[in-house]
C-alpha cells in the first residue's frame, strides 16, 4: 500500500498535549510512521490511551468502536471522522492530524 499526505481540514489546529514522546516520529515520512506503528503496536496503543484520557476540546481523537478505529476532530460534535480497520493506519492518521501535518491518505496502485 502506498500512502500520501492529504491536507488537514480547515479550522483544525495542532493538538500535541501528551504527545511529546512522538515528536520525532511525527516528522518522519508517512510510510515510516505507518511502518513504525506496524512494528511497535504498543506505541499505537499508547496513542489510543492518550486520546481516551483527553479532557479538553477542541481536539483530535482516536477511539476504538466495534472493532474499528475512528480518527477525527471534536469541537462540540464529531467532525472530519475517518474509520480504519487497521490500528497502525489509524494511529498514523491521528499522529499526523494532531501535529498539524495533514491526514493519512491512501493511493491506489491503479493509474499511478
Amino acid at each position: 500500500m502506498k500512502y500520501q499526505l492529504e491536507e488537514a481540514p480547515s479550522g483544525c489546529s495542532r493538538q500535541i498535549d501528551g504527545l511529546r514522546d512522538f515528536d520525532a516520529l511525527a516528522k518522519e515520512s508517512v510510510h515510516q510512521i505507518v511502518s513504525h506503528f506496524r512494528l511497535d503496536i504498543d506505541s499505537a496503543n499508547d496513542l489510543l490511551s492518550q486520546s481516551c484520557d483527553k479532557r479538553f476540546t477542541p481536539s483530535t481523537y482516536l477511539e476504538e468502536v466495534s472493532g474499528r478505529y475512528k480518527v477525527g476532530w471534536y469541537d462540540e460534535s464529531r467532525e472530519h471522522e475517518r474509520s480504519f480497520s487497521d490500528l497502525a493506519e489509524a494511529a498514523a492518521d491521528y499522529l499526523l492530524f494532531s501535529f498539524g501535518r495533514g491526514r493519512l491518505g491512501r493511493r491506489s496502485h491503479q493509474g499511478s
